[in-house]
């Protein structure tokens, strides 16, 4: 190895030599009274740009001192004492490096590594190294020295880390190589976060932090993996959008060698009641259907903080308050929610457009809401609407289902109308609101419809049949069909009616399928 920059130190000590001989005579080949020396660094010809093979000879081999250092269980030295291997756990130890001169360590260009000397010693170096996170490949790590006096760093003048992969496999969306092994998704997940696959003889465990809920749970499968299943609460009154956070622990069975894995997604939760298997949403969409900040959440429902059922709550509550919820509906893909505006005298959704290209109903189950929701099929439309007769909305009453759902048949109604909602100069009553039941579930809410009537044209608005309660529903349905709300004030009645795509609906969600609930 050549050692340009320090052949000064060569010279120097050669020039030392020379002068020390010519003063007491050693070298008797040198004729007296000639104090010239001549000097060979074996530079070569130095005017001509030659790099010379010269470079200090320190006469020692930087080794780990073993009786010096106090490594972690598990690392392995190399025989020639400049190679140290460790396991992918988190360490914290003190590496000795024999030598004669002092030595200054380099920083580690490693995000998992540093180094500082151990105060008042020579030569022992303290070394910290993060855990090392799952499905990152082995990597080699140099620790660089250098010898004290010299203004250069010798590639020689080290020892080389080993840093082993992790066992531990995750499969999924997870990934652990960052600082802390913190993954945060920065969105509401649930169902399958990822897989872990660990080493025989460790054992998998979560934890959560104080007052934290247990919204993950671990699954192992046949095949002895480990499923980190998110979770949901139905009505959760910490669904607010807070992060919410829990951490997977990888051990022995006596806790030694532990591992940590946080995971962080935000726990959003819509207002929900069950009915005939299905988690329906309380309220109707609004504003972006896809953003849950523009939706009701859980902590913010006007019925449950005034201590009311939505029907009851619809009941008792102003029209400005009733028109705030009443007025959305939804055009094709886009997920942006019109409101109702006055235009020539006419109700009227703001920004219909008479060329929409998408059906809302045959678009994906979950194409325009928030993660973890979507629009309910038209076989779980069908556990409500699908009777043996026509449904008569503006009657109470109670209708029998053509397919029972687990033996029960019977689904009871109860209508009431709004009046007094404005809208620009315009005044509407007898906006409908009805509640549906099963008399098989009666601990849960009723799930209440209500919202404008459809608008497929420019020049009718909304209203029609001299009423604004034509409402159509957005329906999963890849075949294209739905139910409708039809007929006048006299005879108003559910029929199946999958309508064109320009024709505004009404977007009530449901929850999606989760297989944990906590």
């Amino acid at each position: 190895m050549k050692r340009i920059s320090d052949i000064s130190i060569l010279l120097a000590a050669a020039l030392t030599l020379a002068c020390a001989k010519i003063e007491t005579g050693a070298d008797q080949g040198t004729p007296a009274g000639d104090n010239s020396v001549s000097v060979d660094a074996g530079a070569g010809d130095m005017e001509s740009g030659d790099v010379s093979d010269a470079y200090p000879y320190f006469g020692d081999t930087l080794v780990v001192d073993m009786a010096g250092s106090s490594l972690p269980a598990g690392a392995v030295v190399s025989d020639d004492g400049r190679n140290v291997v460790l396991s992918h756990l988190p360490a914290d130890f003190v590496l000795a490096v024999s030598g004669d001169e002092e030595l200054e360590l380099q920083q580690p260009d490693n995000h998992l590594l540093s180094a500082e000397p151990v105060a008042g010693e020579i030569n022992r170096f303290r070394i910290r190294k993060g855990l090392y996170a799952p499905n990152v490949p082995a990597e080699t790590a140099v620790l660089e020295f250098r010898r004290k006096g010299l203004s250069n760093v010798y590639p020689e003048d080290a020892i080389t880390l080993e840093l082993s992969a992790n066992p531990v496999v995750v499969r999924g969306e997870m990934n652990f190589d960052t600082d802390g092994n913190v993954y945060d998704f920065g969105r509401y997940v649930d169902n399958e976060l990822g897989v872990f696959v660990i080493p025989e003889g460790k054992g998998l465990s979560v934890e959560f932090s104080s007052g934290e809920d247990p919204w993950v749970k671990l699954v192992q499968s046949e095949s002895g993996a480990w499923r980190v299943l998110g979770g949901w609460r139905p009505n959760d009154p910490g669904a607010d959008g807070r992060s919410q956070a829990a951490t997977i622990v990888v051990s022995n069975s006596d806790g030694t060698d532990r591992e940590e894995y946080t995971v962080v997604r935000r726990n959003y939760g819509l207002p929900v009641t069950w009915m005939h298997g299905v988690w329906w949403c309380k309220y109707n969409a609004m504003g972006n259907s896809m953003d849950f900040d523009d939706q009701i959440l859980v902590p913010e429902d006007p019925a449950a903080v005034a201590g009311q059922t939505l029907f009851e709550y619809l009941t008792s509550c102003s029209p400005e308050e009733y028109a705030a919820l009443w007025g959305w509906a939804y055009q094709g893909d886009s997920g942006q929610g019109m409101r109702v505006v006055e235009s020539d005298g006419m109700a009227v959704m703001d920004g219909f457009s008479m060329n929409v290209p998408a059906h809302i109903n045959k678009l994906p189950a979950g194409a325009l809401a928030p993660d973890g929701y979507e629009l309910p099929s038209m076989e779980e439309f069908n556990r409500i609407f699908d009777a043996t007769d026509y449904i008569w909305m503006m009657w109470n009453g109670t209708h029998t289902l053509k397919t029972p759902w687990e033996g029960s048949d019977k689904v009871q109604r109860e209508q009431r109308r709004k009046n007094g909602i404005a809208v620009g100069s315009l005044t509407l009553d007898d906006l409908i609101y009805i509640r549906m039941w099963s008399p098989s579930s009666p601990e849960h809410e009723p799930i209440v419809w209500y919202g404008p009537g459809a608008q497929w044209n420019t020049t009718d608005g909304i209203r029609h049949a001299n009423h604004y309660n034509n409402i159509l529903f957005g329906v999963y349905s890849p075949e294209g069909s739905g139910w409708y709300m039809a007929g006048g004030m006299s005879n108003l009645y559910m029929h199946k009616n999958g309508a064109g795509t320009r024709d505004t609906r009404i977007l009530r969600f449901k929850k999606s399928d989760v297989e944990y609930i906590y």
